[in-house]
């Protein structure tokens, strides 16, 4: 692997344990040492930990190398998380003013570095369209982050591949990717400040923002916010519904767009009971209402881990049950790895303009249950 000069300190980010695996191959591509991407453990919820990230970059900076990039995410794949932005630009900010001088550079260099914060929302950034609390609270802090990443034909169902990248620092990527090919690139030609082919990594591509554009122009920002908030309605429903059944149990914390839960056969169901845990109670703490004047219900959520012999089931289980709906021609639905248990579970999300309402949550797990009671 390449080795940097010793005279200028290795460039180190930082990325959720729950972030995307895409940072690992963007760290590979850009020549930085594998050691050099630090994945920050996260809160038992999927949200990275705060303080954790604290103690990565004053680790960092006392071992002589520069913080340079910390990824937010919101949405992870798996979870759904959404980091608190707000709390990690605010430790960025804080770990810049702390650190205004040098750090080992040959004395006759005078560089004053920054911590660049992204926020990786390729699969939960379309939350920004709308204004409800319980959503808006999730992005909190995302105008105070260097970019922002977003993937329409994710959620909201553009045509493949549709990738926007904001960042509120203007010319930034003219003056970091222009290589200023003249027999390409002229500024004196019609529009020529309308072309991006000179700031971004590759020339030649299809324009993906018209497909966003055309979309946003149908449905205006409220049909936009409409799709999006009628997904975590439903999957609030499926929620609902894990927890009030016995042959479902959630496999974490639900977060807006993801919902990862088990089938339990009454096998498992016996298995469980003869452990002392309980399928509707096992994610759930306490319910209390809260002092608003709406009365609204919260629901708390601890982690509970599974028996290492009836992890070792539930992941069979996922994987024979997935196998019978998809041979039945029934549903396609996933099942993944997920860090807080050893088994895997499935995962439902919601991407796209796709029917999916109550009844459909009632099928698919009336559905699970006539193929999967046996295993």
């Amino acid at each position: 692997p390449h080795k940097m000069n010793q005279n200028h300190p290795d460039l180190v980010a930082f990325v959720s344990a729950e972030a995307h695996y895409s940072f690992s191959k963007a760290i590979a591509v850009t020549g930085i040492n594998y050691h050099n991407l630090i994945k920050v453990p996260t809160l038992p919820d999927g949200q990275m930990n705060p303080a954790e990230l604290h103690k990565a970059i004053t680790r960092v900076k006392q071992e002589g190398r520069i913080p340079f990039f910390v990824a937010a995410t919101a949405g992870s794949t798996v979870r759904g998380s959404f980091d608190n932005i707000e709390e990690i630009v605010k430790i960025c900010r804080a770990h810049e003013e702390e650190e205004e001088t040098l750090l080992n550079y040959p004395q006759d260099s005078i560089i004053r570095h920054k911590i660049w914060v992204h926020v990786d929302g390729a699969w939960g950034g379309s939350i920004v369209f709308s204004d409800r609390p319980d959503l808006k609270s999730l992005c909190k802090g995302l105008s105070q982050a260097d970019s922002f990443v977003m993937n329409p034909h994710k959620m909201l169902g553009t045509p493949i591949q549709t990738s926007a990248f904001v960042t509120k620092h203007s010319h930034i990527l003219q003056q970091t990717n222009s290589t200023k090919a003249g027999y390409l690139f002229d500024s004196r030609k019609i529009g020529a400040n309308y072309d991006l082919g000179d700031a971004t990594f590759s020339c030649s591509r299809r324009a993906d923002a018209v497909k966003f554009w055309a979309m946003w122009k149908y449905y205006g920002l409220s049909g936009l916010a409409q799709r999006v908030e009628d997904k975590v309605d439903v999957l609030r429903t499926l929620v609902e519904k894990v927890e009030e059944s016995d042959a479902f149990m959630l496999a974490c914390q639900p977060w807006p767009f993801n919902v990862c839960f088990y089938y339990l056969p009454r096998r498992i169901r016996v298995m469980l009971q003869l452990c002392g845990i309980s399928t509707k109670t096992m994610m759930i703490s306490a319910k209390t209402t809260d002092g608003g004047d709406d009365g609204t219900t919260t629901t708390t959520y601890q982690d509970v881990s599974l028996p290492d012999d009836i992890s070792m089931e539930l992941s069979k289980i996922s994987v024979e049950l997935k196998l019978r709906l998809h041979k039945a021609g029934e549903m396609l639905i996933p099942y993944q790895p997920i860090s807080n248990q050893k088994a895997d579970c499935f995962r439902l999300v919601l991407s796209g303009k796709k029917k999916f309402d109550e009844s459909d949550v009632h099928h698919l797990m009336h559905v699970m249950d006539k193929y999967g009671a046996d295993l």
